[in-house]
Parts: structure tokens; sequence; C-alpha cells
């Protein structure tokens, strides 16, 4: 296992054996995919980290296929790192190169290297099988975990397709989608509060108004098409507000992110705001398990999104 994880510089994609020197900048997509080395038309996927250990206790991955990287960043000394709970790669906007049909896909986790104390932790495979994909399409991957009541926790690929297409048909709209990924969620699903909250510089706040609720949304449930929203203006940094509620109630979900205490997404702190612009598109999601665990207090539902484009 040692030698993958070989030096790479940042956002050096290897697809396959062909390496894809591309930019980490917000504006680059990697679609449509640029020739390289006589391979065109690669699909395109986004990975997310969704899936809670056993006893909850989370762990870092990384993504091959057959015996290349695909995914983090690669180091040839100190402790490797690689996704942590709840993280994407790529960054927001930016899609993995792939070759596209059906590949291998495995996802370990990083070798731990010996110190003068403790001796070498092995990678662990904990997923080990294909990924389909078709050329010039983009995807997100979920990685999920089977419920806290199953032990040893089973592994599995939630994949959506992303049709970025939806932006062309008005730009001046935001586009979003939720899906549910908590594993024991309540039966009945999730309700998605959308609260529109405005701060213009200067200006008296809008009063809040809910502009969209997505309702009974459960596991591995919602629709992967996209839907237009107002947009925020582009002179307004203050973001819109997502509550997560077990479907039918009028209670947010207890849970803690980001420093609230409720699963609450709002403009605190400084940089966690959904704030949806024109033209973009969101992927809106909630993971986590119900209950916490290992305690009441850890891995609780939590609401996040991506920004697809």
């Amino acid at each position: 296992m040692k030698n993958i994880f070989n030096s790479f510089k940042k956002c050096l994609i290897p697809v396959l054996g062909v390496l894809a020197l591309t930019s980490c900048g917000d504006e680059n997509d990697f679609t449509p995919y640029q020739t390289k080395d006589g391979i065109a038309n690669a699909s395109n996927v986004k990975f997310v980290h969704a899936a809670v250990g056993p006893n909850g206790t989370n762990f870092q991955i990384n993504y091959f296929t057959g015996s290349e990287k695909i995914s983090a960043v690669g180091v040839t000394t100190g402790i490797p790192i690689g996704m942590g709970y709840g993280a994407q790669y790529p960054a927001p906007i930016n899609y993995t190169l792939m070759k596209p049909g059906t590949q291998p896909l495995s996802i370990l986790t990083p070798v731990v290297p010996a110190t003068a104390t403790k001796p070498e932790v092995p990678a662990v495979t904990i997923y080990d099988g294909n990924i389909v994909t078709e050329a010039g399409k983009n995807y997100t991957s979920f990685l999920l975990s089977t419920p806290p009541s199953v032990s040893p926790p089973v592994y599995s690929l939630y994949q959506l397709n992303d049709d970025l297409s939806v932006a062309n048909l008005d730009p001046s709209k935001a586009y979003i989608r939720f899906i549910n990924v908590i594993s024991n969620s309540a039966p009945v699903g999730y309700d998605l509060g959308i609260l529109k909250e405005t701060s213009l510089s200067g200006a008296v706040p809008v009063t809040t108004k809910e502009i969209y609720t997505y309702r009974n949304v459960t596991f591995k449930g919602g629709d992967e098409k996209y839907i237009a929203i107002e947009p925020q203006s582009p002179i307004d940094t203050r973001g819109y507000q997502l509550q997560l509620r077990v479907a039918g109630s009028p209670t947010n979900v207890p849970g803690t992110i980001t420093g609230t205490t409720i699963a609450n997404l709002a403009n605190t702190p400084a940089g966690t705001a959904f704030v949806p612009r024109a033209g973009r598109i969101y992927t809106i999601f909630c993971r986590g398990i119900v209950g916490g665990i290992p305690n009441a207090t850890t891995n609780i539902p939590t609401l996040a999104f991506i920004t697809n484009k």
C-alpha cells in the first residue's frame, strides 16, 4: 500500500494512468473535458464522504480507480491525509475527471506510518466495486453507511445524475435539490424549509419568509432534478436559512451545526451561509445519525450543501 501514496501537485488528478493537470479556480467545473493524450469526453464525478463509522468513530478515506488515487492529496512523508467525514472532493464547482463506462472503484482508509512508539496502521478497504458513468455527464457520488444498529457497518455508494444544463433555462435563477442521506432517518422523512433573509448594507432587513419547502424526503430520497428559486441579490451577502424538520413538524430537528443549536444552516458563523446566486446550482443534503453516536451530540443530523456549478 505504501507505494500508492505518491506525491502530486495540487489538483493533479490521475485518471487510469492519464494525468490531467487542471486549475482549482472557483470557475473551473472541469466540463467539457479537455482532450489529453488522446482521451476525450470524460465523465465528471464529485465525491462526498457521508458515512459515519462504527460506534461513531469517524475516519478519513481516499478513492482509487485501479491503483490510481483520484481524491485528496497524496504525501510521501508524515501522516497521509484523506477526505474527512462530511468532506467533498474536489472543491466546490469542480469535478474529478473519470474515464467513462464501468470502471473499478475502491475506497480505502489512509495508511498511517509507523512511529517510534506505534506500528504502522495499514489501509483498510471499506468499499470495493465499480462506478458506472457516461461520457460528458456529471455525477455526485455519496459514500453512505448502514444504520448504527447494523454491526459491522456496510458501506455503499449513492450516485446522482447532475444535469447542469438546467441553469441555461433561466440564468437569472438559482437551482437547488434536496437529498436525505441519514440512514436511520425518520420513516416519514424530512421537510426542508428555505427561509429568505436579506440584509443590504445600510438597509432594514426584509422580513424573513419561507420561499420553498421539500416535504417527506426519506433516506436516499429526493428528486435528483434541480428546481429554480429566487437568487440572492449580488450585493446581499446574508444567506438563506435552511431548516430541517421531521415531516409534518413545525419544529427544527435538534442538533448542532456550525455553532448553532438547531439543524439550521444560517449566516452564522461567517462563511457557513447558503447564499444562492443567479446561474448557480446547488445540492442541499442532510447527513448524520438520528440520536447521534457515540453520544447525543456527536454525528447528529446536520444540513450541508454542495455547489455543483
